[in-house]
């Protein structure tokens, strides 16, 4: 009996030496599970699955260390069915992958001008919508006219607007969702349920084709998970505001993943109409309806779709005689500025084997926009009133009302193979724009008109990346594309059918980009880039031009960039400097399109213009201590439109350019404080600023300088 009360002494205490301790690791920001914690006692090591959960053959009273990149460190007692929570060092660049390239790539390995936003950063700054990260991305703009922003300048290059007769839907600055195109489309960047916004700032036509000449804006939201997640947000404010949130996060089988967001936001839009005695003329109702399902039955092949339903119902009400003092207007026609889009991608990788992978990426939106607005901006009271305007007496009455209609199908398809360092690929769009408007459209020449724009584009491209040495290496990349665009256009005058515009035309372009990196040591890089991007070109659409001035060709930039980058535990600089030149500008002149005619001249899209730009952005972000945390942002931009000149009548020689670019301000900075208490408590406080700006080539009004 004294041995066998001996043995069972001796399994008692090797079954408490040797006791299973079981548990999960979570972001303590965020309580997301974290892959891949390493797990080390004495004597014993794990580390976590993709659901963060563990499990260690350890003494209850053991020491545990909990280690993983990009957080700190931390030791704590062993118990069973632990809830161990990391927090962040810091936005950690090394450990930021940037997914718009050919190429995932860390931020601090990437060769070019990049500005990310990560779930965190969204959450603290307050962003419900693009909109409100603008502001801290150095050398980036966006124009008004619109409820929510649709288009960007970046480094001074963008469109400021987009209505009837202004040509094809190309666009400077390309606007990307989950791999689905929206460039133009700005308004359906709400930040609910994202995970990361990424600005590519210079040329990216090699990537992204003819919509990213100047830059490449992406947002990619919450891929599903394995874990299950279910989170309600609500915010209240003034002007009868209010936000509701949901996400939902499910595993539905092994390897099969739903993730469900929706978003409701509203509010009166912070204008009392004095006309229609309302206070929601200029109101934001807007709904964002969004299903993610991930397949993942092996680690070869990965599947993702998305869809995605946008309606922003939104009013449009933002002009006034008066310039909207006291936030009255006057209008007793109701404007509407409204975005409806149903879209999806599907994206597959297959890996083939190590160093081989295959990937397609399908989209498929359709949108249906509606831009209208009261075109005189008051009613006969107000007129009477303030300038003694009487429609009896004068026998007409001022009313004017501006409507555009577009309704945009594009359907995306592209195949792209990597093996090892290289990279082939081909891309398929097929896009059709149909636009109906009415008002005083082509400066009163037509009162209605009807466009459809018919866009075919093939691309090819290539990707090479040759290491010198395990130090520098030379990336290379090139795409070149064709277009093909139909072009069919009705008007009508007042009372009468105008000349039908029926255009065809095709053209290639080609895009590249060289870079040169060097990796100093594990924190710090260098790059030099040349590059050079693409915009399509397109057709007039004014009914009485000339043939010959029917069509536009496409504009180049080509554009230098030095970098340096530099991560450290605490804190991470990002610096690049750069020169571009602007060459087959497409701006607005005019000429005489019937010779012995002196009332033929017309406005229209030329090659005529030339420009260059030049500047620097920096990104800094210091951890000061484990509750505080600095960022700072500031860009600078010099801009030159070159001088041209263009026949504005009979007798007058119009002279362009010769001035900065517009929506282009010279100095842009951000300065943020953040501090975070270890319950999960936190505030922040920013100051950002923005200099001076002409609002358009075609003049020279300038906007304030001001601090937000």
């Amino acid at each position: 009996m004294n041995y066998i009360t001996k043995l069972c002494i001796s399994l008692y205490c090797i079954s408490i030496v040797s006791a299973q301790v079981s548990g999960i690791v979570v972001d303590a920001y965020s309580e997301q599970p974290i892959e891949g914690v390493n797990i080390i006692s004495e004597d014993a090591g794990t580390s976590t699955n993709a659901d963060g959960v563990f499990q260690l053959d350890v003494n209850e009273r053991s020491i545990l260390q909990f280690s993983h990149i990009g957080y700190h460190t931390i030791n704590l007692t062993a118990i069973n069915e632990m809830v161990v929570k990391l927090e962040e060092k810091v936005i950690d660049t090394e450990g930021i992958i940037v997914h718009a390239g050919l190429a995932e790539e860390t931020l601090q390995r990437i060769a070019s001008s990049v500005t990310v936003f990560t779930k965190r950063d969204i959450k603290e700054n307050g962003s419900e919508h693009f909109q409100f990260l603008t502001d801290y991305i150095p050398n980036l703009n966006w124009a008004g006219g619109t409820s929510r922003p649709r288009y960007f300048q970046i480094r001074g290059v963008g469109e400021r607007s987009h209505y009837f007769g202004e040509g094809p839907p190309n666009f400077s600055v390309a606007f990307v969702m989950d791999d689905i195109d929206l460039s133009g489309l700005g308004m359906a960047g709400i930040m609910h349920d994202i995970k990361q916004v990424e600005i590519f700032k210079g040329p990216q036509s090699s990537v992204y084709g003819p919509n990213a000449m100047a830059g490449l804006i992406t947002l990619w939201s919450a891929t599903p998970q394995d874990s299950f997640e279910s989170n309600l947000t609500a915010t209240y404010g003034s002007d009868n505001h209010y936000r509701l949130g949901l996400v939902s996060n499910v595993k539905i089988i092994r390897g099969l993943s739903l993730r469900v967001s929706g978003l409701k936001n509203y509010s009166d839009g912070f204008r009392e109409n004095i006309s229609k005695n309302t206070t929601n003329s200029n109101k934001r109702d807007e709904l964002l309806l969004r299903t993610k399902l991930k397949y993942q039955p092996n680690e070869k092949l990965v599947l993702v779709g998305t869809a995605m339903i946008a309606n922003l119902d939104n009013g449009y009400d933002a002009w006034a005689p008066d310039n909207n003092q006291d936030f009255k207007t006057y209008s007793n026609q109701q404007g509407q500025d409204s975005q409806k889009s149903t879209a999806f991608s599907l994206r597959a990788n297959l890996g083939l084997s190590e160093r081989m992978d295959l990937t397609s990426i399908t989209s498929y939106s359709e949108t249906d926009l509606v831009h209208s607005y009261d075109g005189d901006w008051a009613d006969d009271t107000y007129w009477y009133n303030n300038h003694n305007f009487d429609p009896e007496v004068e026998g007409w009455s001022y009313e004017f009302f501006d409507s555009n209609e577009k309704n945009r199908s594009s359907l995306t398809q592209e195949l792209r193979a990597s093996i090892g360092s290289f990279i082939i690929g081909g891309y398929y769009k097929h896009l059709k724009e149909q636009d109906n408007a009415s008002g005083y459209l082509f400066s009163g020449l037509v009162t209605e008109g009807k466009g459809i724009y018919d866009f075919n584009v093939l691309a090819g491209y290539a990707q090479y990346a040759y290491h010198f040495s395990s130090v520098l290496r030379l990336i290379g990349n090139f795409r070149y594309e064709t277009n093909k665009i139909i072009y069919t256009g009705t008007y009508l005058g007042y009372d009468a059918a105008l000349p039908p515009v029926k255009f065809d035309l095709e053209h290639g372009m080609l895009g590249f980009k060289g870079a040169f990196q060097y990796q100093d040591d594990n924190f710090t890089s260098y790059y030099l880039s040349f590059a050079q991007g693409y915009k399509s070109g397109g057709v007039n659409q004014q009914p009485f031009l000339a043939e010959k001035n029917r069509p536009f060709r496409p504009e180049y930039i080509q554009n230098v960039e030095m970098g340096f980058k530099k991560m450290m535990d605490n804190y991470s600089d990002r610096l690049t400097v750069f020169i571009g030149n602007r060459r087959n500008q497409q701006v607005s002149v005019s000429s005489q399109q019937v010779l012995g005619d002196p009332n033929s001249f017309y406005y229209f899209t030329s090659n005529t213009g030339s420009g260059q730009l030049g500047g620097l952005e920096w990104d800094h972000d210091h951890v000061i201590t484990s509750n505080i945390r600095l960022t700072a942002s500031l860009g600078y931009l010099d801009t030159k439109v070159e001088e041209f000149s263009y026949q504005m009548d009979s007798t007058t020689i119009g002279i362009g350019g010769n001035k900065a670019a517009a929506m282009a301000p010279k100095l842009t900075g951000s300065f943020g404080f953040d501090w975070r208490d270890e319950s999960g408590l936190f505030a922040r406080t920013d100051l950002t600023y923005k200099d001076n700006y002409y609002f358009s080539d075609s003049h020279n009004q300038i906007s304030n300088s001001y601090f937000l």
